[in-house]
């Protein structure tokens, strides 16, 4: 008797934050398992995906890091559209990137469009 294929679902989830909080840390733990004390700043951005299973669904995460330094905040723009959650990051030794957090939150919302912005999953 064969079971029934496991539905598969991809989503897309963006990090986002100050340049040298930890956004490039927290994704290769999450996914790799690993630590890089050395800090290596992100160029554009960069994805990695981590495949979990849902209440018997197979859920693909697309996790992207995108590069907190001004000067590529631009380039970022372009990863935001499509995206279903997004994850805010800041450094708790680092009071101004908590406060900056507002501003990556709207520039998001101006960005990405989701449909029901009240609703998206931050």
């Amino acid at each position: 008797m064969s079971s029934a294929p496991r539905k598969k679902v991809l989503l897309k989830v963006i990090i986002l934050g100050d340049s040298g909080v930890g956004k490039t840390s927290l994704m290769n733990q999450y996914v790799n398992k690993k630590f890089s004390p050395q800090y290596k700043a992100t160029i554009g951005a960069d994805f990695l995906t981590k495949e979990v299973t849902i209440d018997d669904k197979v859920v693909t995460l697309q996790i992207w890091d995108t590069a907190g330094q001004e000067r590529f905040q631009s380039l970022g723009m372009a990863f935001y559209r499509g995206a279903d959650c997004c994850c805010l990051v800041y450094d708790i030794t680092n009071p101004k990137s908590f406060e900056s957090l507002d501003s990556w939150r709207d520039e998001f919302l101006i960005q990405a469009s989701p449909k029901d912005p009240e609703e998206f999953p931050f």
